[in-house]
């Protein structure tokens, strides 16, 4: 039935809104602290566009663990039918086909689980702001699994073994809003020091 649907919808909404207020308030005033242990590099769609050499070393490294999030593979296959960018989507889908045929890396889903092939597809919704939420959200959640956050008197520190990559400005201060490990690929493998 639509309208239970639909109302049940409206109650998960809900609930979630009070537990982010709940959080919101209980953090307030407080510090927050974040450190960065990487063990898992999670790269976002212009990383493949505009860095790739740099992703490929990454993954030859054997130090990280790499997962590309399905809509970020959505999103390149999307943009091999862009006349401004197809060639270059083109190659950044052969590498990332051949990485996870090869099993070097695991797609990450939106809701931050971790899978060997990419037989699952997520809904791609064709807004590049919802397409980055999807992605973030499955960032969010495996940072949030993997990482830990204490809480102290005066500061909340949280450690993150996930780290989002992107240049994408917008998607980075989201990702700082959450508390999650975000740079751009050059800073990262920077310090890393490959």
């Amino acid at each position: 039935n639509v309208k239970q649907w639909y109302q049940r919808r409206v109650r998960e909404k809900e609930a979630k809104q009070k537990e982010i207020s709940a959080a919101v308030k209980e953090l307030q005033g407080k510090r927050v602290i974040i450190t960065v242990k990487p063990r898992l590099i999670i790269p976002d769609t212009n990383c493949f566009l505009d860095a790739l050499n740099k992703i490929k070393k990454l993954v030859e490294c054997d130090r990280y663990k790499v997962a590309i999030p399905l809509m970020v593979l959505d999103e390149i296959k999307g943009l091999c039918r862009s006349e401004a960018k197809a060639e270059q989507a083109g190659i950044a889908l052969d590498v990332c086909e051949k990485l996870i045929s090869t099993k070097s890396v695991s797609l990450l889903t939106s809701k931050g689980n971790l899978m060997a092939t990419g037989e699952f597809k997520e809904a791609r919704t064709g807004d590049k702001a919802c397409n980055d939420d999807m992605i973030l959200a499955g960032v969010r959640s495996i940072s949030d699994h993997t990482g830990s956050q204490v809480l102290e008197d005066d500061a909340v520190h949280y450690t993150r073994t996930a780290v989002f990559l992107t240049s994408d400005s917008n998607l980075r201060v989201k990702a700082h809003t959450h508390h999650l490990a975000v740079m751009t690929v050059g800073e990262f493998v920077k310090r890393a020091r490959l």
